[in-house]
């Protein structure tokens, strides 16, 4: 790419406005001159060569498909664009040919929860990445970076962004310089190591339009030989130099103005850090502004109160860059075409969108650690010989994404036009191949039962090509536990694998008597297990091994003849069936999740307990627009010999039965059904599913041979909740009854806690 220069701060996204505070440079600007654009227009010599300059605003810079709107129904010819971040979007994908009601059309179906978001991915992930442990409170997964823990380069992932630009210049992929587009067109991005501004005017038109975008801390910045690019925002939000340099005797810049703000929202840290940076935008606006002339034409946008992450209002702002250019009719018609030059003119630049494609070959490139052999496995739409669309690669594209550590993944088409090879590039993190991530929850009730966790995770992933992966868990609380995992596939497209582990593990315990606490267990375990397992495609997997190790359940208070021993040895066959296809492991809104276990201890081996039990968990949920909805059924039984107290199962908790405290019931066999509504009363932040939801559950179970010795029969209960997903983890308030006169007010935040049953085993 060319790099030139051009000015202003953007920032794209309100939730990690505090991120910025490390990227308020001032930075230097050069003045580099910019390649003239070709006339490409016959008229263009009989009247003013007319550049459109588009602003950056983050959500707000939709308002600039209005605009293009607007200017397609006065009749008013573009010869070149240049615009930065949100207007660099909107600029380049109108400068590739797409009339305006087209690209109206495509950002109307953007599903931005997806594309900014993270809706939709965990289908994408294989099924063993998809029952790695999950982080509740956060996404991030820190490397090692000279020695130290290392963010990643952005907090959010920028691969289905980058997809989603490169659909939208499909088109004009094959184009690497930014003259010979139907419209002349330039990109804005900030170098962060000179500070200066980079203009972007050759190589790939996509990569080009999502550096202008890489806002600081939320995207991962963009490598360009030896330049750092990020948001081009901070060095010109709306570069008026560079359209008029590139072709403009007119300029006609449109621009989202910055709402005053109310003083009370500056009585915070962050509403103070937020407002600095519109302050120095708006400095960097204004300086472009002033040097707009008498035959120029600016367009102010008045965003309301749609703010720049509110991309489900993007539809919103539409209408009001239309309506602001509209306002701006009068100045703007001296530049109208006659209704059959423009339509000549518009005829001109129009082109379809891109074709399909029949790949003579795939090739994986860019691999260090993951094996190319793996990545072409997980190729569901994109073969040899078969016509594929740009958007079906996309999708391919995502799946190559979610199965590694990528810093992203990109795609081309190489070789002959009339036998093109599909090549997809993958960049592996440079901090891997060690990760780690940390979670925390805390839980509690209005019975006094208070509980914590701290939980961190290592992986060392890829020690061989068929992609064996170490993973280690340390974890304190009301559960304490380290564990070690060394987990190795036998084939290329890792479907069967073997795996061992070490778990030293601790878990504090209450008991109750007829409904009041009694006492406190603490069960402990030290084993050692082997096992074997298939990977069905994305959603299912099987396993099966043995455990061997030692046991212990020491009742530390509580009545005397309550069940204890000393440690045991125990040897076990253990078998797991899981079938998972839910949206969310913390929140799920739609999906499916089936569970069976199966464990048999017996004598063999020295072994010194003899059980075997089995359990299921089935559960579903759906959702049809503000409203969510679930049902699930468990149930457990003893089949050979006495249940020890530790391997008993527990009713009670939030996600067991609301109405009761955890380990509350304990038994040797169960049954247990469950069905919840639940209606959103406020979108938190909707681009990341965080919205907040009230509603009602109904409950009903049976717990038979007691280790208290009550038998109650069939238990009812009703609970009302309020909670959902925040930006610091799932939250839940729920306040549940029983049929038998019990009741509890309970809350958790992040991880949830222990409930010692079957709910656990996926968290």
């Amino acid at each position: 790419m060319s790099l030139t220069d051009p000015p202003v701060c953007r920032r794209e996204s309100c939730a990690v406005a505090v991120l910025l505070l490390a990227g308020l440079w001032l930075p230097a600007v050069a003045d580099t001159p910019l390649r003239p654009a070709k006339a490409g227009d016959a008229d263009a010599g009989a009247r003013p060569r007319i550049a459109l300059v588009l602003g950056g605003g983050g959500a707000k810079g939709g308002a600039h498909i209005g605009v293009l709107r607007a200017l397609d129904e006065l009749r008013i010819p573009i010869d070149c664009v240049a615009g930065t971040s949100m207007g660099a979007l909107v600029g380049a994908t109108f400068a590739a040919g797409l009339p305006p009601d087209e690209i109206e059309r495509r950002v109307l179906a953007i599903d931005w929860s997806a594309t900014v978001g993270t809706a939709g991915k965990r289908d994408l992930q294989p099924i063993q990445r998809k029952l790695r442990a999950a982080t509740y409170t956060n996404d991030l997964r820190l490397g090692i970076r000279n020695g130290r823990l290392a963010l990643p380069g952005g907090l959010l992932s920028s691969q289905s962004i980058e997809e989603l630009l490169r659909q939208l210049v499909a088109g004009a992929r094959a184009i690497d310089d930014f003259d010979e587009l139907p419209v002349p067109f330039r990109a804005v991005a900030t170098d962060m190591l000179s500070g200066e501004m980079v203009v972007l005017g050759d190589g790939d038109l996509a990569l080009a339009m999502r550096a202008s975008m890489a806002v600081p801390g939320a995207f991962a910045p963009v490598t360009l030989g030896s330049r750092l690019l990020a948001d081009g925002g901070q060095v010109r939000n709306l570069p008026v130099d560079v359209g008029r340099a590139l072709c403009g005797d007119v300029v006609i810049a449109a621009w989202i103005a910055t709402p005053v703000p109310d003083p009370e929202e500056l009585k915070t840290a962050v509403g103070m850090l937020s407002r600095s940076l519109d302050v120095m935008i708006d400095a960097n606006t204004h300086a472009q502004l002033a040097t707009l002339g008498p035959r120029d034409v600016a367009i102010r946008i008045d965003p309301g109160d749609v703010t720049a992450s509110d991309f489900d209002r993007v539809p919103e702002m539409i209408p009001a860059g239309r309506a602001a250019t509209l306002a701006q009719a009068r100045q703007l018609q001296r530049y109208a075409l006659p209704e059959r030059a423009y339509r000549a003119w518009r005829a001109r630049i129009n082109r379809s969108g891109a074709q399909p494609i029949r790949p003579a070959a795939l090739r994986i490139t860019g691999t260090q650690r993951v094996s190319a052999d793996y990545l072409r496995s997980q190729l569901v739409e994109t073969r040899v010989g078969e016509p594929v669309s740009p958007e079906q690669i996309a999708r391919d594209s995502e799946r190559l994404y979610a199965v590694a550590d990528f810093e992203r993944v990109t795609w081309r088409l190489a070789g002959e036009p009339d036998e093109p090879a599909v090549e997809f590039h993958v960049q592996e993190r440079e901090d891997g191949p060690d990760f780690f991530s940390f979670d925390f929850g805390l839980g509690g009730s209005a019975g006094g039962d208070l509980g914590f966790a701290l939980r961190a995770e290592h992986e060392r992933a890829w020690l061989n090509r068929r992609g064996g992966a170490w993973r280690n868990t340390a974890e304190l609380g009301s559960r304490s536990q380290l564990r070690s995992r060394l987990n190795q596939p036998l084939d290329s497209r890792q479907r069967v694998y073997v795996e061992s582990g070490l778990l030293a593990e601790q878990r504090i315990e209450d008991n109750y008597l007829a409904g009041r606490r009694a006492g406190e267990y603490r069960l402990q375990d030290l084993r050692w297990d082997l096992a074997g397992g298939l990977n069905l495609g994305r959603r299912a997997q099987l396993q099966a091994g043995v455990r061997l190790g030692w046991t212990r359940a020491d009742l530390r208070s509580g009545p005397a003849d309550f069940p204890e021993f000393g440690w045991r040895r125990e040897s076990a066959l253990a078998a797991r069936a899981v079938y998972d296809t839910r949206d969310d492991i913390a929140v799920p809104t739609g999906g499916s999740l089936i569970l069976l276990r199966y464990l048999d201890a017996g004598e063999w081996l020295d072994g010194e307990q003899d059980y075997s039990l089995g359990e299921a968990l089935l559960f579903h949920a759906f959702s049809r627009g503000g409203t969510t909805g679930y049902m699930s059924a468990a149930g457990g039984k003893a089949f050979r010999g006495r249940l020890p107290v530790n391997r008993g199962f527990r009713l009670g908790g939030m996600r067991s039965f609301p109405g009761l405290e955890r380990f509350e019931r304990r038994g040797r066999a169960y049954w247990l059904v469950a069905a919840g509504i639940n209606r959103k009363l406020l979108d938190i932040e909707p681009v990341f599913g965080q919205a907040l939801y009230a509603g009602l559950r109904l409950t009903a179970a049976e717990l038979n041979d007691a280790f208290d010795g009550r038998s109650q029969g069939t238990l009812y209960g009703a609970a009302v909740n309020l909670g959902g997903r925040t930006p610091i983890g799932p939250f839940a308030l729920s306040l549940g009854a029983t049929d038998q006169g019990d009741w509890q007010f309970q809350f958790g935040l992040g991880r949830p806690l222990d409930e010692g049953g079957i709910w656990d085993e996926l968290r």
